[in-house]
């Protein structure tokens, strides 16, 4: 099992998928028509299904070549949550939290008046992401800090270098998915018009 960094899923197809974050939730109802409500997940779980999108025998063609590739549901991969991709974005803002003395963890932070969700980012796009300290001062990548786009932590390049954990990051981030599916199952009514089922894709904990 590996997982590939580059290419990321081709976004023609990911802008036209459906689907969107999930979270998972035991429900039990009572004789009284109470219920107790557990939630198993700190964080939701992004399900896409590709089928809507593929709309040509180019995009076919390249499903198919990418599902080969990745092996079904052995290989992970970078997909664009075509909804929700960037930050500031809507109710989000990027942010730091410290995982050591000089070392800190990209998250996007979801805020509402019912309170908010720091949301683990794991795959940043490093050539769209601009740190900037409480002062609005730009960061600098390499003298100030490093930036590992495969796990999304971010370390001060010196001891006792400026803390990030006030600063605030903008920029782009994918989602680290496998495909759900170890079948691809499509049907040809007639010639360059195909039939399919879903094909889903699952956000993936790297």
């Amino acid at each position: 099992m590996a997982f590939y960094e580059t290419p990321r899923f081709p976004t023609a197809i990911s802008f036209g998928s459906a689907g969107g974050p999930g979270y998972s939730t035991d429900v039990v109802v009572l004789n009284s028509g109470a219920e107790s409500r557990n939630q198993n997940w700190s964080q939701a779980r992004l399900k896409f299904d590709l089928a809507p999108a593929v709309k040509t025998q180019a995009l076919l063609d390249t499903l198919i070549a990418y599902f080969r590739i990745m092996k079904g549901r052995t290989h992970g991969f970078r997909f664009q949550d075509p909804f929700d991709y960037t930050v500031p974005g809507g109710a989000s803002s990027g942010v730091f939290i410290a995982i050591g003395s000089d070392r800190y963890q990209m998250y996007v932070r979801y805020t509402n008046a019912a309170g908010t969700e720091d949301r683990l980012i794991s795959k940043p796009v490093a050539s769209t992401i601009i740190v900037k300290d409480p002062a609005g001062t730009t960061r600098t990548l390499t003298t100030d800090y490093t930036l590992d786009s495969m796990t999304g932590i971010a370390t001060a390049v010196l001891a006792g270098s400026p803390s990030l954990v006030l600063a605030t990051w903008t920029g782009q981030f994918d989602v680290p998915v496998r495909f759900d599916t170890d079948e691809l199952r499509l049907s040809l009514r007639n010639k360059a018009v195909y039939d399919w089922g879903p094909i889903p894709v699952i956000e993936i904990r790297v």
